[in-house]
């Protein structure tokens, strides 16, 4: 497969099962994960000014890990939240097998189609996977207490 139509995918094909989410999931959980996107995009760029990865050249304007962040890593966000949030040990246990998965088995993926490429030693990697993992949380966390404060 082409590398444009692969990042086409990637981008679009989690898109498809937003649907199930429902109206008011996507509508309560969507500030979170437009957040941690733009949190990871700036971490994606200071992580390549520190040569901990190399992101390859996309489509456009755009580079390889954008269609990453809005795809698969926006949605499954949406996703991680409606299943586990409010239930922080289940969070934590889900999201602690995806990056272990995602760190010995996906970023083979991301070099081999040349979308990124990762320096830094695999538990680094996987702290700075935690720590988006805390600041999503903590974002949903902080976005519900100032809602239950204005509805007095």
């Amino acid at each position: 497969m082409k590398k444009s139509k692969l990042l086409l995918v990637l981008l679009i094909l989690p898109w498809l099962t937003v649907p199930f989410l429902g109206v008011n999931a996507f509508k309560k959980y969507l500030p979170s994960a437009l957040f941690i996107c733009t949190f990871t995009k700036a971490l994606d760029m200071f992580g390549e000014k520190k040569k901990w990865w190399r992101i390859y050249k996309g489509i456009g304007p755009l580079d390889s890990m954008n269609f990453f962040n809005w795809g698969p890593y926006f949605v499954s966000a949406l996703w991680m939240l409606k299943m586990s949030y409010g239930k922080f040990p289940l969070y934590l246990l889900i999201n602690a097998i995806n990056h272990i998965i995602f760190t010995f088995f996906g970023l083979k993926q991301l070099k081999r189609y040349k979308i990124a490429l990762v320096n830094i030693k695999k538990f680094p990697y996987l702290m700075l996977l935690t720590l988006r993992e805390l600041v999503l949380y903590g974002f949903q966390l902080i976005s519900d207490l100032k809602k239950s404060n204005y509805k007095v």
